[in-house]
């Protein structure tokens, strides 16, 4: 595509709609976790079968990934914009509907599935659109990405006391509804032709990143950030509601202050990140996000108060946070020619491993808040171990030039 053809698209493709698109996945997560305790009792369910209903979405999400990307680049990024929007829409509609905790989770799983053909447009289209400037058109999409964590599960609260858990899913309905209008309005086609080799290598690109072990232990080191940061996404509801007793909109409250820590922790990154490197960027998130994570099992331990768990969340997220940027940092960073395929392994990587916090916590469900702070302080740990190991292996292969013979 020429430098002329993409400043024209770039000046047709609405930023604001394509941020409001990448939200769904935040909004769907997060929006329910304070009706989850309500969803269970209305279902007749087990909370830890519904908290399992954020796994299977995230299951869907990362399968869907990785599905619907290649159909994008070989159809079209509209085209599956238009029918992701749709799938999320109607799945939506369904969830309202649903009447036991099975056809609950069906939906889910669809939700999840059917809206990442959506989503998995959004930095395609971007990257199509402003090439070498793509950092400068995902900058205000990310800013929506870490505001609609912010205030979706107040949202959801607001919604449990004006109507039900059901209102959350009709109101994903109709905030989807309206992203198809504008979509279909505004939305231009901005995927440039491929060649007909290109589109047989297509999967090609994923044996060629998942073959480089470079990047192994960095993409170990990810997915288990994945797992801790979806660990809390799970047990939230159950910590802070079933376990403290704060209400649904102190929940909303809470939650929305530790995810303040996310948007600090990433204005200060930027700022330093080009000072220091990503890798000790990475290193330094690792090293205080194992320290705050024994410092909330401490707290769990000694039975200390709500307020107390959450200023520790507050700088395990934040830890978390910059850990996982420079992360996937460091990886992406790896394949220059297979950037976006790359982007896609790290997308389905993430939330399939997110997917495994539900189970996890079901299995260790004791009724406490120890699994959940056990599970974290292992994902932090266990990555903190891998880049330990890495330096190793780094250092035994290179080592310094006065120990040479």
């Amino acid at each position: 595509m020429s430098d002329s053809s993409s400043l024209a698209l770039r000046e047709k493709l609405p930023l604001p709609l394509m941020a409001a698109i990448a939200a769904l996945p935040p909004l769907a997560v997060d929006m329910y976790l304070p009706a989850m305790p309500q969803i269970a009792t209305n279902l007749g369910a087990d909370i830890s079968t519904i908290q399992n209903s954020l796994s299977v979405f995230l299951l869907g999400f990362g399968i869907g990934m990785l599905c619907f990307g290649p159909f994008s680049d070989r159809f079209g990024r509209r085209p599956m914009a238009l029918f992701g929007l749709s799938g999320f829409a109607l799945s939506s509609l369904f969830l309202t509907l649903s009447d036991t905790a099975t056809t609950f989770l069906v939906f889910r799983f669809l939700q999840g599935f059917l809206g990442s053909a959506a989503t998995v447009n959004v930095p395609a289209m971007i990257r199509d659109c402003y090439g070498k400037d793509t950092a400068k058109g995902m900058s205000s999409v990310m800013m929506i990405m870490l505001i609609a964590p912010l205030v979706a599960p107040l949202l959801g609260s607001m919604t449990l006391v004006l109507w039900s858990w059901q209102g959350i899913f009709g109101a994903l309905t109709l905030y989807t509804a309206a992203l198809l209008m504008l979509t279909w309005w505004r939305l231009p086609e901005t995927r440039p032709e491929l060649a007909p080799g290109e589109r047989r290598t297509m999967f090609g690109n994923y044996r060629i990143i998942l073959g480089n072990r470079r990047i192994w232990l960095d993409l170990l080191t990810y997915i288990l950030l994945a797992l801790a940061f979806f660990t809390y996404l799970t047990a939230a509801s159950f910590l802070y509601i079933t376990w403290y007793g704060a209400s649904e909109t102190l929940f909303g409250i809470l939650f929305a202050a530790t995810a303040i820590s996310l948007i600090l922790v990433n204005f200060i990154n930027v700022r330093i990140v080009t000072r220091f490197g990503a890798r000790r960027m990475m290193h330094a998130g690792l090293a205080l996000g194992t320290g705050f994570a024994l410092l909330l099992l401490a707290i769990v331990w000694g039975g200390l108060g709500l307020y107390w768990m959450v200023a520790a969340f507050f700088f395990v997220t934040g830890s978390l946070g910059i850990a996982w940027v420079n992360a996937d940092a460091l990886v992406v960073i790896e394949f220059p020619k297979q950037a976006s395929s790359a982007s896609a392994v790290i997308g389905t990587l993430r939330f399939g491993m997110g997917s495994l916090a539900g189970p996890l916590l079901a299995w260790g469900y004791d009724g406490t808040p120890m699994p959940a702070a056990l599970l974290i302080l292992a994902c932090m740990g266990g990555a903190m171990l891998l880049q330990l190991l890495r330096s190793a292996m780094q250092r035994a292969a290179n080592p310094p030039a006065s120990s040479l013979p």
